[in-house]
């Protein structure tokens, strides 16, 4: 990890301007715009999507509020607040916390996956992917709401049901009873995301579950995720966790390898002894990003595109906005761990790289929207910003200026 850094490092000043740039796009742009317009404060929750009207106005819809979208505004809201910033019409971040216990929570543990705005009756089967992003948003609800509705508890007895109704003998979990194949590994990468949040906001014996769950999840990683040939982290799997037959079996996501890289580095630098070494995680981390820069990344729009094969090729050359983020996020993750001018200055330059290319989904009027898709014929996309999408770029920005504090960079020195 790193401990020092030669402030002479060129790509430095970069990654301060991109920095302030992204930090004030979403402060002054993002946040105000989404709590105005994609807040529901009539029938509650969030909106699903923003776009322009005929007019030059804002159309929200949705009908569906779905939990993964009330989670992961709970946490973009969360993070607005922790930057400075402020609502003027009504704490956004409470009014997730009381949609979630008021309509989502079903009782004992579970949650609903979505319920209809205006009955707000259950729409959907029950989601393990969901409920990874509840246990995320329980996490900053620990850290900044108090006890209110026993959040420790909730969460605690969330994992409990999880483990007793999907919990697989062979690590991991099933996401349907009674179990359907493929399983994924994406949600057990969200799973491991909320394991580390609550790591973060529990103390002593209020750790053990949450560090019993993240060893357990990168352990299965590592075990059967990781493909032993290429190092690469596939996507569907059979009940045993070999990778699914045919094409399914074939298909890497860049988006997923610099995601995952993240993790495991949050994961090795936490300092717990649960599961695979220090040493073997953090290699797993480098080998990711290899792979998703590598065969990932487009190098004429130099952006990370949607689908690769095991062997490398591409499959889908669409290039969606969350994949620039885990980019962004994964070499902010190299960076804190860099060893030495040359490597801070290649993950400065990437840095960089990550950004510009994020920045150009963020080029939409009014600014605060985006584009979701860029084409692989070269276009961006025009059509509604998804709300779902948000998360991704506001953890992305987070992870941007937690990195700049933790690696201790002078800004005002360091700015051209």
């Amino acid at each position: 990890m790193i401990d020092t850094v030669d402030w002479r490092v060129p790509a430095l000043g970069a990654v301060i301007s991109l920095h302030d740039q992204l930090l004030g796009w979403l402060r002054d742009c993002a946040l105000p715009l989404w709590d105005r317009h994609g807040v529901d404060r009539v029938a509650g929750g969030y909106f699903e999507t923003l776009a322009v009207d005929g007019a030059g106005g804002l159309a929200c819809a949705g009908g569906v509020r779905r939990g993964r979208v009330v989670a992961r505004h709970v946490y973009a809201f969360d993070v607005g607040h922790r930057i400075g910033w402020e609502s003027r019409v009504s704490n956004p971040v409470e009014h997730g916390r009381a949609y979630l216990f008021a309509h989502l929570y079903g009782g004992d543990g579970l949650f609903h996956t979505a319920v209809h705005a205006d009955s707000r009756l259950p729409a959907a089967p029950f989601s393990l992917y969901e409920h990874a992003f509840y246990l995320f948003a329980l996490a900053r609800l620990a850290a900044t709401a108090g006890e209110g509705h026993s959040i420790r508890s909730t969460a605690v007895r969330c994992l409990d049901r999880l483990r007793d109704g999907w919990g697989k003998v062979n690590g991991g979990f099933d996401e349907a009873r009674p179990p359907v194949a493929p399983l994924k590994s994406n949600p057990h990468m969200h799973l491991l995301e909320a394991a580390l949040a609550w790591i973060e906001v529990s103390e002593g014996a209020a750790r053990h579950p949450w560090v019993e769950l993240a060893g357990e999840l990168v352990s299965l990683c590592m075990r059967s995720f990781v493909d032993a040939r290429t190092g690469a982290i596939r996507e569907y799997f059979d009940h045993e966790w070999r990778p699914a037959e045919g094409a399914a079996g074939r298909i890497l996501e860049p988006g997923h390898q610099f995601e995952w890289a993240w993790l495991l580095f949050e994961w090795a630098a936490s300092g717990h002894a649960k599961g695979p070494s220090r040493q073997a995680t953090s290699a797993a981390a480098l080998r990711l990003i290899e792979v998703g820069e590598g065969s990932g990344v487009d190098q004429v729009r130099g952006v990370a595109i949607n689908e690769i094969w095991d062997d490398m090729t591409v499959k889908d050359a669409n290039a969606k906005l969350w994949p620039q983020t885990e980019r962004l996020k994964a070499w902010c993750a190299r960076l804190v761990n860099s060893r030495g001018p040359a490597e801070t200055e290649l993950a400065c330059r990437k840095i960089e790289a990550a950004g510009r290319g994020l920045w150009q989904y963020l080029r939409v009027e009014p600014a605060g929207l985006w584009h979701e898709v860029w084409s692989a014929e070269g276009s961006l996309t025009p059509g509604p910003s998804k709300a779902s999408s948000f998360y991704h770029v506001v953890c992305a920005i987070d992870v941007l200026r937690r990195t700049v504090a933790r690696v201790g960079m002078p800004l005002a020195a360091a700015r051209p």
